[in-house]
């Protein structure tokens, strides 16, 4: 059962907010996502100022300012090797975008895709990126849990497998395999090219969505070697400076 710590690093969102927000992704992941993906349950915790997140936990920090450009959020991997989202408040307010939908979009990526690496092959033999919101990723299509609005993701039917039946997508916005809808985009695999970004048609509207993966986004470090990241502190870690617990990997 994954155990994942809640981390407010953010001044422009309220510890009290922050803590408003884990029922709805408890929620989501376990009555939701589970069912549909196959996996644990899981528990959120909010770990106050001052207090370290306990070895061994899944890490989501809302922090001010993206560290990539063009990155409203991501996930990534702490030095443990576990997965840690980053969810950039200021920056996803800047493009007029819902916080809540940015951190439930890589909170499911996160469960669904621990280790970013995951791919699907579809009948013609091409792989496409195991990311599960990015094709149905624009608030428009997100639904709410309370009163917290949270992201659509899609089934595993999206990805075309042999005699796949029944919803595209959780909220049923899509209605044909690798459908790409408005504000959404996709990546798939070209042996000559590399990864390869399908966009839907407002797809260029936001920075997050440009055709050029921003630097340090999931989709430009699928094609880099990963022996080109450093380590990389939050500003809690560096007054607390817990090794293995507080320390995360980012692009050079």
């Amino acid at each position: 059962m994954p155990q994942i710590a809640v981390i407010n690093e953010s001044t422009a969102i309220a510890d009290a907010d922050v803590q408003n927000l884990l029922p709805a992704f408890e929620q989501q992941w376990n009555q939701d996502l589970l069912p549909v993906w196959g996996l644990g349950a899981a528990t959120f915790t909010f770990v106050p100022q001052g207090q370290a997140p306990a070895s061994g936990t899944w890490w989501v920090v809302f922090l001010d300012d993206s560290d990539q450009a063009g990155a409203l959020a991501y996930h990534d991997l702490t030095n443990e090797g576990l997965p840690i989202s980053k969810v950039f408040v200021k920056t996803i307010l800047a493009d007029n975008a819902a916080v809540s939908v940015g951190a439930t979009h890589e909170i499911c990526e996160m469960a669904v895709d621990p280790w970013l690496n995951s791919a699907y092959q579809d009948t013609q033999g091409t792989f496409w990126a195991g990311e599960i919101c990015d094709p149905v990723e624009d608030d428009q299509y997100a639904y709410t849990i309370g009163n917290v609005l949270v992201t659509d993701f899609v089934t595993p039917n999206w990805f075309g497998h042999q005699h796949a039946q029944g919803p595209i997508d959780f909220k049923g916005h899509a209605t044909t395999p690798f459908e790409v809808l408005t504000g959404g985009y996709a990546q798939k695999f070209d042996p000559e090219q590399g990864w390869q970004q399908v966009t839907g048609s407002m797809a260029m509207r936001h920075s997050r969505r440009a055709v050029h993966a921003p630097d340090g986004s999931r989709r430009e470090r699928r094609i880099r070697h990963w022996s080109k990241w450093e380590r990389s502190y939050t500003p809690r870690t560096r007054h607390l400076r817990r090794p293995h617990d507080m320390d995360f990997q980012v692009r050079v």
